[in-house]
C-alpha cells in the first residue's frame, strides 16, 4: 500500500510539503494579486461592472470546481488531478496575459478559478502519504501558505503594477503554475487510483457545478442590480437544480459527491461553523478596513489612509500565519475541539470590543488582531482537520472541497448582509455629496458578527468530545 510510505523518510516529507506549498501559492497568488490592479482597470476600461467580473468569474469557477475536482482526485489520483488543475490554471493565466480585450481577460480569470481545487487535493495528498506524526504539521503549513500567499500576492501585485504593466501579474502566475507542475511531478509520489471509468457519477458533476454557479452569481450580483427579477430567477433555478442534484446523489450507489457525509455529526457541525463565520466574521477586511479609513467627521473611524490600513493589518496577518502553524502543532497534544472553543471566544471578544469601544485607535487595532488570528487557524487548519478525521481516506479531497463550497455560499450571503447593515444608518457631509455608514451602522455590523461568533462557539462546543489527543482529532 502506497499510503503513508513517506512517514519514515523525513527528507521526502519535506520535499512533499515544499511541492504542496508551491502549488498552494499558485492558488493564493492568483486569487489575491488582481485586487491591486482594480483601480487601474476602472480607468483603462471605464466599465466597473465588467472589471468586477474579474473577481466574480474566479469566485464562481472556484466554488463550482473545488468539490468536483476534489472527488475526481480521490477517484483517479490526487497528484494527477492537481497537475491537471495547475495546467488549466496556467492556460487561464496565459489567456489573460496575452489578450487586451476585457472579455478574454475575464475568461482567463474564470479558468484560473479551478486552482482553488488545489487546497482540498493537497489535504488528500497529505493524508494519503504521511501519518499523524506529520499530518497536523502538513495541514498547518498549507493553511499558513494560503494566508501568507494572499499577503505576498498583494505586495507582488503592487510592485508589478507600479513598475511594469498590470497584465504582467498573469505572466507571474502562469510561471509559478508551470514551476509547480514540475515540482509536484518530482516530489509527490503518484496517488492510488480507486475507480474505474464505468463507475463514475458523471451526472452528479454535471448538475452540481452549474447549480452552485447560478446561486452564487445571483447572490454576488443581486445587490448591485437591485435584486432584478432575472437574478432572482437564476437563484431559484440554481436552487431547484441543487435540490434535484441532492436527491439524485442520495439515491446513487456511488455518488460523485456524497451528501451523506454532511450527516455525520462532526462533518456537519464543522461545515455549519464555517457557514456561520463566513456570513460575517470571515469577511472582516470588508468591515474593519473601511472603518479604520472612515473620516473622523462621520462620528466613527480614524481617517487613516488605505496604505496605513494595510500596514496595520500586516502584523495580524503574520500572527495569523504563526497561529495556523501553531494550531497544527498544538493539535497533537490538545484536542482540536478545545482549540476551536478558545478561538471562538477570541473572536467574540474582538467583535464585542469593536462594538462597545470603537473610539480608541490602538484598542481597535488590538481587537482586529483578536479577529484575524483565530480565524486563520480555525478556517485553514482546524476545520480541515475535523473533516479529515471524520471521513474515509478515499473521500478526503471531496469532503474538504465541499467545505470550500459552503464557505463560498456563506461569503456571498454575508456580503449582502454587510451591505444591508451599512445601509441601515448613514451620514452625509454638509452638502450631501458624500455619504458614509453612520456609527450605528458599524456598531450593528460589529454586534452581528459577535452574535455569529457566539453561534460558532455553540457549534464547536457541540462537537463530539475526543477520545484521545492526536492530529486531526476533535
Amino acid at each position: 500500500m502506497r499510503a503513508k510510505s513517506l512517514s519514515d523518510r523525513p527528507f521526502a516529507v519535506v520535499l512533499l510539503f515544499s511541492a504542496l506549498v508551491s502549488a498552494e501559492l499558485t492558488c493564493s497568488l492568483e486569487s489575491g494579486m488582481i485586487y491591486v490592479a482594480i483601480s487601474i482597470l476602472y480607468e483603462q476600461y471605464g466599465d466597473p461592472v465588467g472589471v468586477g467580473w474579474l473577481l466574480t468569474a474566479f469566485t464562481l469557477t472556484a466554488a463550482a470546481s473545488a468539490a468536483v475536482a476534489g472527488r475526481l482526485g480521490d477517484l483517479y489520483g490526487r497528484r494527477r488531478v492537481m497537475i491537471v488543475m495547475l495546467l488549466i490554471a496556467c492556460s487561464g493565466s496565459l489567456l489573460s496575459a496575452l489578450h487586451s480585450e476585457l472579455e478574454w481577460i475575464i475568461a482567463g480569470r474564470a479558468i484560473q478559478g479551478v486552482s482553488m481545487a488545489i487546497l482540498p487535493l493537497g489535504f488528500g495528498i497529505l493524508r494519503e502519504h504521511v501519518d499523524n506524526r506529520h499530518l497536523g504539521l502538513g495541514v498547518s503549513v498549507i493553511g499558513a501558505t494560503y494566508t501568507v500567499g494572499g499577503g505576498v500576492g498583494v505586495v507582488i501585485g503592487g510592485l508589478v503594477v507600479d513598475n511594469w504593466y498590470w497584465q504582467g501579474l498573469f505572466f507571474i502566475s502562469a510561471g509559478l503554475a508551470a514551476f509547480s507542475i514540475l515540482f509536484v511531478l518530482a516530489c509527490i509520489p503518484p496517488s492510488k487510483v480507486v475507480a474505474r471509468q464505468k463507475h463514475v457519477d458523471v451526472l452528479g458533476g454535471v448538475l452540481f457545478a452549474p447549480a452552485v454557479a447560478l446561486i452564487l452569481y445571483g447572490l454576488v450580483e443581486g445587490a448591485q442590480a437591485a435584486w432584478a427579477p432575472r437574478l432572482l430567477g437564476l437563484i431559484a433555478t440554481g436552487m431547484v437544480v441543487l435540490a434535484i442534484w441532492t436527491v439524485y446523489e442520495l439515491r446513487h450507489p456511488n455518488p460523485l459527491i456524497d451528501v451523506r457525509l454532511l450527516g455525520r455529526k462532526q462533518v456537519g457541525l464543522a461545515n455549519l461553523n464555517i457557514f456561520a463565520i463566513s456570513l460575517g466574521p470571515l469577511l472582516g477586511p470588508a468591515i474593519y478596513l473601511p472603518f479604520l479609513q472612515q473620516p473622523v467627521w462621520t462620528g466613527i473611524g480614524f481617517g487613516i489612509t488605505a496604505t496605513m490600513a494595510a500596514v496595520v493589518k500586516i502584523p495580524a496577518n503574520i500572527l495569523a500565519s504563526v497561529a495556523a502553524l501553531g494550531s497544527g502543532a498544538a493539535s497533537k497534544r490538545v484536542p482540536v475541539r478545545t482549540i476551536m472553543i478558545v478561538s471562538a471566544c477570541g473572536n467574540i471578544a474582538g467583535w464585542l470590543g469593536l462594538a462597545l469601544w470603537p473610539g480608541n485607535f490602538w484598542f481597535c487595532v488590538t481587537m482586529i488582531v483578536f479577529l484575524i488570528v483565530p480565524l486563520g487557524s480555525v478556517l485553514l487548519v482546524l476545520t480541515p482537520s475535523l473533516v479529515m478525521g471524520a471521513v474515509p481516506e478515499d473521500r478526503t479531497s471531496e469532503a474538504t472541497g465541499l467545505t470550500q463550497v459552503v464557505r463560498a455560499f456563506g461569503k456571498a450571503v454575508g456580503l449582502q448582509m454587510i451591505a444591508l447593515g451599512f445601509a441601515s444608518a448613514q451620514v452625509s457631509n454638509a452638502d450631501g455629496s458624500v455619504t458614509f455608514p453612520a456609527a450605528d451602522a458599524y456598531i450593528t455590523v460589529f454586534a452581528a458578527c459577535a452574535a455569529l461568533c457566539a453561534i460558532s462557539l455553540v457549534l464547536v462546543i457541540s462537537l463530539p468530545r475526543p477520545t484521545r489527543a492526536s492530529a486531526g482529532n476533535t
